[in-house]
């Protein structure tokens, strides 16, 4: 768990320090809010693709797979510092990180969440909280660098770091990865339409809230501050619950509780049309995405079903809905056009979960 836990947090610091200003630069070199929303479609085919065309794939070390994915993110980096900054490069680079979605996070996740057994919902909190944990400091160094030294400094510097975590996952015991996509989909039985909500709703809205906050930051430095602010408390909370659930093992109660606050504040959200209005906003969003997000996870890991196969079963579903919910924020903004809206478009989605949770209960049982 040790060295997992080493190259998680080395991967996600590549990531936080690399990604959280990309917005930014092209929203600046010119690119139109519609395009930057379009983009995100990239992100989940790019991570269905992959998927599609390692299924049933003879088994290979996970290791070089995981480097794949790592590699995959320099070379994205190496050509936002090579080329100029145009929507097409924009799509390329979403493609080209959404692929490590399978490369690296599924056979990540498959060690890492096969070591959970008394404490499913804790383990998840620190795997998802570790971008926010690193997003107090991380973004506002990419911001001073952009800012001072210039944005293809950042990009160079960003793809050189992603050589450290392409070596470092060679730290790890060899092990052979492979699967079968639609039996693990059938191994998925009863969390898919559970998967597939999360996806919409977490997918689509966290493109909108990036473009909507480039609104209020024009400068690296102050998006960097921006991002830093609005994680502040997500991390201590998320922990403090998600071990008390681990110890009292009532997750039900805990996935309607933060499910239906974080729904409410990611619609309250598209209401926070100033500055003020909404860094408020965004805070309390990511405060709730924090608390419900890890028992997500946990629900899937205290099925005891096997982990590989409902893992693929879940990243297939979860960026499918990830598609559904870039299309349709992309869809609702030409129909009406308003970020904002686009935002309460798939917001309300989370209220379902708890609801999709009790007319599951044939094939799954949550606490």
């Amino acid at each position: 768990m040790t060295r997992l836990l080493f190259i998680y947090v080395l991967w996600n610091a590549t990531i936080v320090f690399a990604t959280s200003l990309v917005y930014l630069y092209f929203k600046n070199a010119g690119v139109s809010d519609l395009n930057l929303l379009v983009s995100s479609l990239f992100w989940p085919a790019g991570a269905l693709l992959s998927l599609l065309l390692m299924d049933r794939k003879p088994k290979i070390d996970a290791r070089i797979l995981m480097a794949l994915g790592s590699f995959m993110f320099l070379a994205a980096f190496a050509l936002l510092f090579l080329l100029p900054p145009t929507k097409e490069l924009l799509f390329v680079y979403q493609f080209l990180t959404g692929a490590p979605c399978f490369f690296f996070c599924i056979p990540f996740n498959t060690l890492y969440f096969a070591l959970a057994k008394k404490n499913a919902a804790t383990l998840s909190t620190v795997y998802n909280s570790m971008g926010s944990l690193l997003g107090l400091l991380l973004p506002i160094a990419s911001g001073f660098i952009a800012q001072e030294f210039g944005f293809n400094l950042m990009f160079a510097a960003s793809a050189f770091v992603f050589l450290l975590p392409t070596a470092a996952v060679f730290m790890l015991n060899p092990s052979r990865f492979k699967y079968d996509l639609a039996d693990s989909l059938i191994k998925t039985r009863g969390f898919k339409t559970l998967s597939f909500i999360e996806g919409v709703s977490t997918g689509g809205a966290a493109t909108v809230v990036a473009v909507i906050s480039l609104a209020y930051f024009r400068e690296p430095l102050g998006l960097g501050r921006f991002l830093a602010a609005t994680t502040l408390f997500s991390v201590v909370a998320s922990l403090i619950v998600s071990r008390f659930s681990d110890k009292t093992r009532k997750r039900k109660t805990y996935i309607a509780v933060f499910s239906c606050l974080c729904a409410i504040a990611t619609i309250a959200a598209a209401f926070g049309t100033n500055l003020v209005a909404w860094y408020g906003a965004v805070g309390v969003r990511n405060f709730f995405l924090a608390l419900f997000i890890p028992f997500t996870t946990a629900i899937l890991v205290d099925s005891r079903r096997n982990i590989g196969k409902i893992m693929v079963g879940r990243e297939w579903v979860l960026n499918a809905g990830k598609l559904v919910g870039a299309a349709a924020v992309v869809s609702a903004y030409l129909v009406f056009p308003s970020l904002y809206l686009s935002l309460a478009v798939v917001g309300w989605l989370l209220l379902l979960y708890p609801v999709v949770i009790e007319l599951k209960r044939k094939h799954i049982s949550v606490g």
